[in-house]
């Protein structure tokens, strides 16, 4: 059983305290864009103003303030409109008008003698801001229209969409005078930039994604959510992440705004909308015949539902996720359970045609408290497991069983309660199914369910293989023990015994006919075993073969876990055979199934898998951004066993950031997760980290030794794959001779590319052979190895300066620069000897360990010299350098290093990493230091 250190914490991270005290005002988010093109508008001389529209909350009064202030060259003149202040003649304009009219001859020229006194008030600048125009009165509304007809103001006004405007307003528009501009809703990326700077830290993808679809990326509405959430505790920094847990607080507020905007409605209309919070979506004929068209058609004036197409079939939602939201908590127990009970009833009568409508209609009658049916409770929670809805299928299951659901019932409750972090109560559950008295093949699948929750919950390997073996041994039916034999492949190969694996496969084999449940567990174990050994491209076609096999039928519907096992290891494959960005792709649909389930768990897994793919990219920071959300994560989810994996990797890519202390920190976290599981993730784990740190700490030598002696470990456990990457680490730190042979050797039992770039990349620098190394570089570019070509290119500038080819030394350089950009902040030897050329090797380390913040006597303590050396080379640093501080020679050595903020987590909607373009300028690291034309000379190397 896995450690108490390990179990999990729902305690905010300690010293946190209860989160931040938002200032009034957040950070001014995701509306450059509106501000540039009204910054514009107002400018323009042929225009008095600008119209700014949008929703309640979207932020249309914080946009025109940050208008004006980058607009008005002095103080302008602010009119808050209200529906008070409507009812009054110049109402909202009173406390800017005399207190009294000036005594005329005649009759007065009452819009100019105010327009006179307003534009005497405001001075030079003659700017006015009116907010919320919709609710001027008639007169406050022609006065403005009086001052751009007359000229020489600025005018900015806001006004709520969809509200009816004055009609001097419109003839602002009509005529002209003003242009409109509406302003929407924050998209998703905009949210997290805006939560992360309010919140000053990283938020997590799910709890992000929460927030943006409840809040609909109204700035109120969200920030409202966000305060409720602090105060409740249900927001809180869990491992250095922000993650929401637990149900959303909706306060008094918030509530009352929304139920402002849905408006009184009648009975018939609340009951329609009820159904809907209860149900949405559903088909427009369902809602129909539950309430009649007359009620949806005035909820549709109302602007409270919405349409959407769904084959031959419209859906409706409500028009706002609150509305669900309020809807949901405002209505009584007693009328909930009658709305889900005509729920169910009515997508029964519909004859459950569709994919998802048996679980939500088990759903609705859980809610309705029907729970007498235990055959439909029981389908329903094998749908939901199917569909990887644990949490609902271990509530439909636990139903069943109270219900006299029996065995089959018990087994489902199990596999649920093993896939939502509870393996204790799952072993529970599987200790009590009966031995005897069920068929032979209801058997063999408890057992196998049980065996999975053993290695994977609870970390038993040993008597998760010897359960198989006693269950192998007994069962008469010769496709059973096989079946059981190929499971017994999988386990033993995700341990690394690689000879009881190809002896569990050999009884296997013989009934793994196609389409059976046994031929996807060789073909897993096959598929673990072929990465391993470095043949990714053989490893590919395993996985994908399983996983069409699954796709075409019902074999492994009560298991899972083979299913998401598989999907995991094809975006490891592909990550490793040059295949990235299919990698992203996989990894980014497989978290949106992981976060539409809800499966906790499974979201961390595919943060874990999305951050390994940034890395192997080279984007550093956004790998440690989705690094550290699966650290979260896992932190309170336990059911992929595999934290231990999420440290070491991180601390790898914390080593290659230069962050020294924190990949330590890292390595021992990892070391303390050790779990008897999964050992053939132990290179990853535990020795990759190791050479890097000991980059970062300026021992190199130790770095080529320690990798070399983890190259000959990995290798005797026949992990070539883990071998080549550790085999690479001296070529990358510019030490070659010691390794290019047997790289090369390895390219001839391996099929995946790159290793074949890794011995070409040895070969070359062992050679001296500067054109070969702009070919390695060539050759990882177009692999996605941004951070391997970088290295390859500062290797060639380095070659081709000693050889007197200064302008191919240039152009290598700058090819070095221009990748290095997209690496987010790498400080590893080869590429700061690009940015340094000018110094020696131990000037360059003592000044990126300077530059890390260490002090002299630190440095001195971890290079082995003294602190009066350590001085010494800092001077002659900052002599070649030309800088004057330990800040200029972090801002020296990491150039267009990003932010911490990276990717959202969602490849598909992710937020700029960024990277720094490239501008056309380079810098002549090479000779003068100043910058230079590029200049296209044709061919590599020609000077």
């Amino acid at each position: 059983m896995k450690d108490q250190e390990n179990a999990p914490d729902h305690r905010p991270d300690p010293g946190t305290g209860p989160g931040p005290v938002l200032d009034r005002s957040w950070p001014f988010t995701g509306r450059d864009g509106s501000l540039a093109e009204l910054t514009s508008l107002l400018a323009d001389p042929a225009r008095a103003g600008v119209l700014i529209t949008g929703p309640v909350g979207v932020g249309k009064t914080r946009l025109a303030r940050e208008l004006l202030a980058r607009s008005a060259a002095g103080r302008a003149l602010v009119v808050a409109a209200t529906e008070s202040t409507a009812e009054l003649a110049f109402g909202a304009f009173a406390h800017l008008l005399p207190a009294s009219l000036p005594a005329t001859g005649g009759r007065p020229n009452l819009l100019r003698i105010l327009a006179d006194a307003l534009l005497a008030e405001a001075g030079d600048d003659r700017t006015l801001f009116v907010d919320d125009a919709h609710l001027l009165d008639d007169g406050s509304a022609a006065l403005l229209l009086h001052l751009a007809v007359r000229g020489g103001s600025r005018i900015v006004l806001t006004a709520r969409s969809g509200a009816p405007v004055p009609d001097a307003v419109q003839a602002l528009l009509r005529g002209d005078y003003a242009t409109r501009v509406e302003v929407p809703a924050l998209d998703q990326g905009d949210v997290v930039r805006l939560l992360e700077r309010a919140l000053a830290g990283q938020v997590e993808t799910a709890s992000a994604y929460r927030l943006w679809q409840v809040s609909g990326g109204n700035v109120l509405w969200l920030r409202q959510l966000v305060e409720a959430g602090l105060a409740a505790g249900t927001l809180a920094p869990v491992a250095r992440v922000w993650r929401w847990r637990g149900p959303l607080g909706l306060p008094t507020e918030l509530t009352d705004l929304v139920s402002h905007r849905m408006g009184r409605l009648g009975p018939d209309e609340q009951r329609a909308a009820e159904l809907l919070a209860f149900g949405e979506p559903l088909g427009t004929a369902v809602l129909e015949h539950l309430t009649g068209p007359a009620v949806v058609d005035a909820l549709d004036r109302h602007g409270l539902v919405l349409g959407e197409e769904d084959g031959r079939r419209t859906l409706l939602r409500l028009a706002h996720p609150l509305y669900g939201e309020v809807l949901r908590r405002g209505t009584p127990p007693h009328r909930r359970r009658r709305r889900c009970r005509e729920l169910a009833a009515a997508a029964e009568r519909t004859g459950l045609r569709r994919r998802g409508d048996i679980a939500r209609v088990g759903a609705w009658r859980l809610a309705a408290g029907d729970n007498t049916d235990p055959r439909f409770l029981l389908a329903a929670a094998e749908h939901a497991v199917r569909t990887l809805d644990f949490a609902l299928a271990a509530r439909l299951a636990e139903a069943a069983c109270a219900a006299g659901g029996g065995s089959p019932a018990r087994r489902v409750l199990a596999a649920a309660l093993g896939h939502t972090g509870d393996g204790v109560q799952a072993e529970e559950v599987h200790r009590g199914l009966p031995q005897t008295g069920t068929s032979e093949r209801e058997q063999v699948r408890s057992v196998q369910l049980r065996a999975a929750n053993m290695y994977l919950s609870l970390d038993r390997p040993t008597d998760a293989l010897d359960l198989l073996r006693r269950a192998e041994s007994t069962v008469r039916d010769p496709a059973a023990r096989s079946e059981l034999a190929g499971l017994q492949a999988v386990l033993q190969a995700t341990q690394a015994d690689w000879p009881a694996c190809e002896r569990d496969l050999a009884r296997a084999r013989p009934h793994a006919s196609p389409g059976s449940a046994t031929l996807v567990r060789t073909r897993y174990a096959e598929c673990v075993a072929a990465f391993t050994h470095g043949r990714t491209g053989a490893a590919l076609e395993l996985a994908e073969s399983a996983l069409a096999t699954l796709a075409a039928g019902d074999a492994e519907e009560d298991m899972p876990m083979l299913g998401v096992g598989l999907l995991s290891w094809l975006a490891t494959a592909q990550a490793f055979a040059g295949r990235l960005d299919e990698a992203e792709a996989t990894a980014d649909a497989q978290y949106r199934v992981a976060r539409e389930s809800g499966w906790v768990g499974n979201q961390g897994a595919w943060q874990f898998f999305l951050g390994r793919i940034a890395a192997r990219r080279g984007r550093l920071r956004s790998a440690r951004r989705h690094m550290r959300e699966a650290a979260s994560t896992l932190r309170e989810d336990t059911t992929w066993g595999q934290q231990a994996l999420v440290f070491g990797e991180l601390a790898t890519i914390e080593a290659l950031l230069g962050e020294v202390a924190e990949a330590r920190t890292l390595l021992d976290r990892a070391h303390l997760a050790r779990v008897e599981s999964y050992r053939v993730l132990d290179v990853p784990a535990f020795q990759l980290a190791r050479p890097w740190i000991l980059v970062a700490q300026g021992r190199g030598h130790d770095a080529v030794r320690q990798a070399l002696r983890t190259a000959a470990d990995a290798r005797d456990r026949r992990a070539l794959l883990w071998e080549a990457e550790l085999l690479h680490i001296p070529v990358r730190l510019g030490r070659s001779s010691t390794v290019a042979r047997r790289l090369a050797e390895l390219v001839a039992v391996c099929d995946a590319p790159h290793i074949a770039v890794y011995a070409d990349h040895a070969a070359a620098l062992a050679a001296r052979d500067a054109d070969a190394l702009e070919r390695a570089c060539d050759a990882f570019e177009a692999g996605g190895l941004h951070l391997h070509a970088a290295e390859a290119a500062a290797q060639a500038a380095r070659l081709w300066s000693g050889a007197g080819r200064t302008l191919a030394a240039q152009r290598a350089a700058d090819r070095c620069h221009r990748l290095a950009r997209r690496c987010e902040g790498v400080t590893t030897p080869a590429v700061l000897a690009c940015r340094s050329p000018q110094l020696t090797d131990r000037e360059r380390d003592v000044a990126r360990l300077a530059a890390a913040g260490l002090s002299s006597r630190d440095v001195a303590d971890r290079l082995g010299i003294t602190v009066r050396t350590v001085d010494n080379h800092l001077y002659r640093v900052y002599r070649k350098t030309g800088v004057t501080s330990r800040a200029d020679l972090r801002e020296m050595l990491t150039p267009g290093e990003s932010g911490e903020s990276g990717e959202s987590g969602e490849s598909g909607d992710s937020m700029d990493s960024g990277a720094t373009p490239d501008t056309g300028a380079t810098v002549d690291t090479w000779t003068t230091g100043k910058p230079v034309k590029p200049v296209d000379t044709g061919k590599p190397g020609e000077s």
